[in-house]
């Protein structure tokens, strides 16, 4: 099974945790740097990649996707993170 992974809010997260390229979160998180590049492009990945990031950044997973249709009401708080 794959999730979608929102890529504002995997830089939000990033950022928050003071990552700052896709290379490093890669190293940290054991995850080829083409895995996150491809994750970045469709969205998609597995839930054990998923998992990896989340450790990584120090996040909830719940954090790095979106339900459209829904608000998010951390959105702001991930933001205010980021400053």
């Amino acid at each position: 099974m794959e999730v979608k992974l929102d890529e504002k809010r995997l830089d939000v997260a990033m950022a928050a945790a003071g990552i700052r390229t896709d290379e490093k979160l890669a190293e940290m998180s054991k995850i080829d740097a083409r895995t996150i590049r491809n994750i970045r492009t469709t969205g998609i990945c597995s839930f054990k990649v998923w998992n990896a990031l989340a450790q990584s950044i120090g996040c909830n997973p719940i954090d790095l996707v979106v339900t459209p249709g829904y608000p998010d009401p951390k959105w702001e708080a991930l933001a205010a993170l980021s400053v």
